[in-house]
């Protein structure tokens, strides 16, 4: 009965480690699906659309796709999102930090919503009373990649 049991047991031992097989990792520059490997963004939200100068933030909601999941960065003095404010000639321009969506070794498809949140704005010819713009966003990613450009609707600025 003992030659049976370790019989069975050497034979199931056996059956386990001939299951196994190594993961391996590749990295696809290949859109995964229906997936891009280079970001896409999209605007779903923007409040206010009307601000007073140094005190209110406004809000932008945005929806992003990502082929490989290469998107934010885990040193926080490397921005990935970036926002300008469209007032000519002095286009000003936000970096935003963006931490990593995914595990840094992985290469997945991925979805989701971000929140920037501009703190104020300004008034960039005080002379003039209230002032207009638009903001236009993009993200990049770790491989350098850059999205697409969305605009915001237009924004008033108060003094």
């Amino acid at each position: 009965m003992k030659f049976l049991q370790k019989y069975l047991l050497l034979i199931c031992l056996l059956v386990l480690i001939l299951s196994c097989k190594k993961k391996t990792t590749t990295i696809d520059t290949e859109p995964l699906g229906d997936i891009s490997v280079i970001p896409e963004i999209e605007l779903l939200e923007v409040v206010p659309l009307v601000v007073v100068q140094y005190e209110d933030s406004i809000s932008f909601k945005i929806k992003y796709t990502d082929g490989d999941g290469d998107l934010g960065e885990q040193d926080p003095d490397i921005n990935s999102i970036f926002l300008i404010d469209n007032r000519a000639p002095n286009d000003l321009v936000f970096g935003f930090h963006l931490s990593p969506r995914t595990p840094l070794e992985s290469d997945i498809a991925i979805q989701g919503e971000l929140e920037v949140i501009l703190n104020n704005t300004i008034l960039v010819d005080d002379g003039l009373g209230s002032e207009t713009t638009t903001f236009s966003i993009y993200i990049s990613d770790r491989s350098g990649n850059l999205s697409n450009v969305i605009d915001s609707p237009t924004i008033t600025v108060n003094p």
